[in-house]
């Protein structure tokens, strides 16, 4: 996934989303607590100036009416409670709702003072408005049979200010914030995937001009264009001029590679054909020199051939593996007679590859040249038929090839020894011709000592 440019910013993006929908999830949640708890404070003040305005002072008592307007003071266990207390906290009134209710002593409220504050009570959580409050004397008192019926809490020791208290049980609050934070979920949720789908789309629509880069390249593979055409986005506009000049490059320099071997192969082909002529008058049995100068004709056949229409275009024929060994054998013999090499063929009769004959030429006689070039004495060649695969293997018992310079050894013009003649492009040509045919090409350690090269043919 992270080899794709769209994976990668797609992974960027998730990452980014997540840590910035969990930091606006924990905002707003907060954000939304806050404004409950100041309603919820709004409220209990909104109970607290209700309760002020229906208590009387009088002769050194509060009174305060049997019931509330608010229902849930007047009901036990309701969730909202109220208490007035003196400067020892002492309980002066309570709601029919608070008599279970202690008192919390957690601090005091000077007069016109409020007072917020969480409280807990068992598993229980209370949001505490603590108001300090004061009454004073009437001018004229009336006598106490004429005041109207009150409930009365006994005489106050303490003075006139007093604490109103009220409760209420932050329950609802936290069952609010818990729906509210599950909504908030699924919507800062839904948010994300909307926002990672059209990213994607997005990204798919911008990385379209890329994705026709890459159909323009292989319809110049297949021969169906010469070069990037159409529009592309601006920013495209280097690389497609840069694979254009590339390409143009490439073929150009093809051209003159073909055309200097058309040439070559064309210089070589006439003075051979005289010589062949010449020997053809002569009375004397030249066999050998007629052989040999039939194999360079028709190796510069093969040559013109391959610099006309490239390796692909060539056919191919069940060739007799056997016969050409034994024929490239016989010339190594000559080649290298002051070695006196001993060559060991372990090849079935009926042997034959689907190739091209002098393409199987090419391979076999620079890899047994090869072998007997850097080998000591001994050189082995086998061919293994398995399960529609054909194995051949050519091995020496010389220095071998180290591992770290057996990819070099196939590229054209590189040799290991520049003591030996060469010019370093029999390897690079078996690799080429290797490839045209899709077969594995490996070096290895024989078990000679020296090089071991295994070229791995389909023959299905």
């Amino acid at each position: 996934m992270l080899n794709s440019l769209i994976g990668r910013l797609m992974t960027f993006s998730m990452l980014a989303l997540l840590l910035l929908m969990t930091g606006l999830g924990l905002l707003l949640e907060r954000s939304f607590y806050n404004s409950q708890l100041n309603a919820m404070q709004d409220r209990l003040k909104l109970h607290s100036y209700s309760i002020l305005s229906v208590a009387e002072y009088y002769q050194q008592q509060l009174y305060f009416p049997a019931f509330l307007q608010e229902r849930r003071f007047n009901q036990a266990g309701s969730g909202l409670y109220a208490q007035v207390l003196d400067k020892h906290f002492q309980p002066v009134w309570a709601s029919v709702s608070a008599v279970d209710i202690p008192v919390f002593k957690t601090a005091w409220a000077d007069q016109g003072q409020w007072m917020y504050s969480t409280v807990s009570r068992g598993n229980k959580q209370y949001l505490l408005a603590r108001f300090g409050v004061s009454w004073s004397e009437p001018e004229s008192s009336q006598h106490e049979s004429d005041q109207p019926e009150h409930n009365q809490f006994g005489p106050d020791q303490s003075g006139r200010v007093f604490n109103i208290m009220i409760l209420e049980d932050l329950q609802e609050l936290h069952n609010t914030v818990s729906g509210y934070r599950k909504t908030l979920a699924v919507l800062l949720a839904a948010l994300t995937g909307f926002i990672l789908l059209m990213q994607y789309l997005i990204l798919r629509w911008g990385l379209k001009p890329l994705h026709r880069v890459v159909a323009d390249l292989e319809n110049i593979q297949m021969g169906n264009q010469a070069e990037l055409q159409g529009k592309y986005p601006t920013e495209l506009h280097p690389l497609t001029s840069g694979l254009n000049r590339l390409i143009y490059s490439e073929r150009s320099q093809r051209e003159r590679y073909r055309n200097t071997m058309a040439d070559l192969s064309h210089s070589l082909k006439t003075p051979l054909t005289v010589m062949s002529g010449i020997l053809y008058q002569q009375s004397r049995d030249h066999a050998e020199l007629t052989y040999q100068l039939e194999k360079m004709n028709s190796t510069i056949a093969y040559h013109l051939k391959r610099a006309g229409g490239g390796t692909s275009a060539l056919t191919r024929q069940q060739v007799a593996l056997l016969p050409m060994l034994q024929s490239i054998c016989a010339a190594m013999d000559k080649v290298y007679a002051d070695k006196n090499m001993a060559i060991h063929l372990d090849v079935d009769e009926q042997q034959t590859v689907n190739m091209d004959e002098n393409d199987l030429m090419e391979v076999l006689a620079n890899l047994l040249d090869n072998a007997c070039k850097y080998g000591e004495r001994t050189v082995e060649v086998a061919a293994q038929q398995d399960e529609g695969q054909l194995l051949l293997t050519v091995a020496d018992d010389g220095d071998g090839i180290p591992e770290e310079k057996q990819a070099m050894v196939f590229q054209r013009g590189q040799r290991l020894d520049t003591a030996e003649p060469g010019q370093g492009l029999g390897l690079s040509l078996v690799r080429e011709i290797a490839d045209s045919y899709q077969a594995q090409l490996t070096i290895g350690r024989s078990v000679l000592g020296g090089a071991c090269f295994c070229i791995v043919l389909n023959t299905e």
